[in-house]
């Protein structure tokens, strides 16, 4: 902490500055575990806290952005937990500011903490860490397959017609996450199959229906 009157390094429980005798962090120590917490809960939310609206609101509004667009790419949701972990350091940041501090640097303050809280830190710094990482990865390899045409029908072979005739019904069709292989798929839902691959494409597999009625 700095006093503001003549710039003294002071201190972070200081009340009075040791050179001048100006009151100081009197009304404006901001703790930097309930801003942490804040971060955690809601972006932008710890930097309010700290007294810095603009910022906390920023943070805010480019991670719900980034969240609403990763509806429509993956992508996207990346750059929201990105956000959310960047939001941490912009608290410290804040927060020291908050408290008098007018260069926050935090490996610099690391350096000066002692052993008790370069523990804690670390452990925080760990949390964060493995949740962005989690997240980021468990988006980028979200299963987004789907079949260009999602309406497909599957077939029942009538079991009274020996010319192969079959009944149909409409069904949502999806195969994310389960064997796409073409013989799954020519059993499951022929008319997929149909639409997706040639006949001769696959010999066997063209016999395999003709054998169950299908043309």
């Amino acid at each position: 902490m700095f006093c503001e009157n003549c710039g003294t390094e002071l201190a972070d429980t200081a009340t009075f500055c040791s050179n001048c005798g100006n009151r100081v962090g009197v009304d404006r120590k901001k703790n930097i575990y309930i801003a942490l917490v804040l971060t955690f809960l809601l972006t932008g939310l710890g930097s309010i806290y700290a007294g810095n609206v603009k910022k906390g609101l920023i943070l805010l509004v480019f991670r719900l952005l980034f969240a609403v667009l990763g509806v429509l790419l993956n992508i996207f949701f990346v750059f929201s937990v990105l956000v959310w972990a960047y939001a941490f350091y912009e608290v410290y940041k804040d927060v020291q500011i908050a408290n008098g501090h007018a260069n926050p640097k935090l490996l610099d303050d690391f350096n000066r903490w002692d052993q008790n809280r370069k523990i804690i830190t670390i452990l925080i710094a760990l949390i964060i860490l493995i949740v962005t990482v989690g997240g980021c990865v468990s988006l980028l390899t979200m299963d987004t397959y789907s079949p260009s045409n999602s309406n497909t029908h599957y077939y029942d072979v009538g079991s009274g017609s020996s010319s192969g005739s079959y009944s149909h019904s409409s069904h949502s069709s999806h195969y994310g996450g389960v064997d796409t292989s073409p013989n799954t798929i020519a059993k499951n839902d022929p008319d997929w199959y149909y639409d997706h691959y040639e006949y001769g494409d696959n010999p066997d597999i063209d016999d395999y229906l003709e054998s169950q009625g299908y043309d």
